[in-house]
């Protein structure tokens, strides 16, 4: 059986918690219409340095790992 400390810390969150639940939906509505336009897709940049000339495994890219020797 629950103490009536935590029947109470309980009643009282409950309001909280539907209050940040509705600001949930706004919020997330105005972060997807302030985010800028995507510029590329996976299969046109390369993930590595976000050129787009060439892709991830290429080895032109410049973020590509080399061999030291």
């Amino acid at each position: 059986m629950p103490s009536r400390r935590i029947l109470l810390l309980t009643a009282l969150s409950l309001p909280a918690a539907w209050a940040v639940g509705r600001l949930a939906g706004p919020l997330t509505a105005a972060a997807i219409a302030v985010r800028p336009p995507a510029s590329g897709s996976s299969a046109t940049r390369c993930a590595a340095c976000g050129a787009a000339d060439h892709a991830m495994l290429d080895a032109r890219c410049p973020a590509a790992p080399r061999v030291l020797g």
